[in-house]
């Protein structure tokens, strides 16, 4: 079997998020399946990565190369792309996103499902979205689930640890990761913590928001008062988010749409119950209903969380069955089923 080109200009992202780290987890085990051959570029401006993906990776590839794309573009004028799309949510829902952005992903994604030989999506809901938005059928999308790193366990939880006192960590906390941006909702979040606070006796908490926003998504309109027991830590180091997860005494994830959702998963693999919004592809992947939410209801969001934090028997009986649920999803099954699809088309 001839080696399976990967486009690897994720490679040079020094932030990950949900699809870089897809792409790293992904193509690390690939070679125990299928012989590949990373492509990456020089280090250089965004405008120079663009171009190398668009015009320079191409050039160096046979016609008959299979190129994997794992984090959602890929060279147009290459005929033999197997991409993984990991959601149509720019599509589907372009007000979150800054008007460049929306033409030029509105200009290329449907045109790449089109042309590839493949596409790989890691959920129904996705396969549904990109089907409709980009007219392929479903029969040409595979659904592969993402997995969940090893890195994140319960064994982490260290009350006064050293990385305690480095993010100041001094009383219990809730804990939502993810970008900041309109699509997160974390305003629904900030709104239920505070009615919590004010009107039904939440005390002795603070609400921690890791994370930051991006030049492609539309302001996250979080507004600019303080509020009170709230800490925005920015970016977070991804060698450091194990520990965030694991001393966390409750993750919330208010997103009103998700191809995926890796952070919630990655709070249960930590054995945190996760409390997540209805709809979307949230509701495959996790398995209690009663841990769900109507994105745009704060205090019901806000009762939730008291109603869970004030019954520790639940929240263990829960936190049980996160990690339960959590263990159904591995990196490594992931990329044998990514290999599959790779050698069927190489």
């Amino acid at each position: 079997m001839s080696a399976i080109a990967v486009n690897g200009r994720f490679l040079h992202k020094a932030r990950i998020c949900g699809v870089e780290r897809y792409g790293r987890e992904v193509v690390a085990r690939l070679p125990e399946y299928v012989p590949l051959n990373v492509r990456q570029p020089a280090h250089g401006t965004l405008a120079y990565h663009h171009l190398w993906e668009q015009a320079i990776l191409p050039s160096h590839l046979g016609k008959g190369t299979l190129l994997f794309n794992p984090c959602n573009l890929a060279p147009l004028c290459h005929p033999a792309n197997v991409i993984t799309l990991h959601d149509a949510i720019p599509l589907a829902y372009p007000q979150f996103y800054r008007p460049a952005f929306r033409l030029y992903y509105r200009a290329l994604i449907p045109t790449l499902a089109r042309r590839a030989v493949h596409v790989i999506t890691v959920s129904e809901y996705s396969r549904r979205q990109i089907t409709r938005f980009t007219g392929i059928s479903e029969k040409k999308i595979t659904v592969i689930p993402n997995g969940v790193s090893h890195r994140f366990h319960p064994a982490l939880r260290s009350p006064g640890s050293e990385l305690c006192a480095r993010y100041g960590i001094v009383r219990p906390y809730i804990l939502y990761t993810g970008s900041l941006e309109p699509r997160k909702n974390v305003v629904a979040l900030l709104k239920a913590f505070a009615f919590a606070r004010e009107h039904l006796g939440l005390e002795g908490y603070e609400l921690l928001v890791a994370g930051s926003g991006h030049p492609i998504f539309a302001a996250a309109g979080l507004g600019a008062s303080p509020w009170p027991d709230v800490r925005f830590l920015g970016y977070v180091d991804d060698a450091d988010l194990p520990f965030l997860y694991a001393n966390a005494e409750l993750f919330v994830y208010p997103s009103l749409c998700e191809g995926f959702g890796l952070p919630p998963l990655e709070a249960m693999a930590a054995g945190v119950v996760a409390l997540v919004s209805q709809g979307s592809a949230l509701e495959e992947m996790t398995t209690e209903p009663e841990l769900r939410f109507a994105a745009h209801d704060y205090r019901g969001l806000a009762e939730k969380i008291c109603y869970i934090l004030e019954r520790p028997s639940l929240r263990l009986a829960y936190s049980r069955k996160g990690l339960e649920r959590a263990r159904q999803f591995s990196w490594q099954r992931t990329a044998e089923r990514t290999a599959q699809v790779l050698a069927a088309y190489g």
